[in-house]
């Protein structure tokens, strides 16, 4: 099993509610499009990060999922009308392997 982990920063404390909007959104897209089970949530405490997560049995099965947002347009353009959000090289990508 793998877990899935992805966090941004948004750029100001201005831009958190805005943030937070974006993620529930794209994590409501993501879950009816691609029945990932993904979550969102933010850092409480400290500089704020947006966080998303979601388990996957396979890393092929991410490669294979990489490929479809890669070619879907709706997707796209939502990350494209928040790009402004985000402290630029903020966003990273995690996956953990559990035994």
């Amino acid at each position: 099993m793998f877990q899935f982990i992805r966090t941004a920063t948004p750029k100001h404390a201005a831009a958190v509610p805005a943030a937070m909007q974006f993620a529930v959104e794209v994590t409501g897209y993501l879950n009816k499009t691609y029945a990932l089970n993904l979550r969102q949530g933010i850092k409480l405490f400290g500089n704020s990060q947006v966080y998303w997560e979601f388990e996957i049995d396979s890393l092929d099965k991410v490669a294979i999922l990489n490929g479809k947002l890669a070619k879907d347009r709706e997707y796209l353009a939502m990350l494209d009308r928040a790009k402004d959000l985000w402290v630029e090289g903020s966003m990273e990508d995690d996956v953990i392997a559990f035994t």
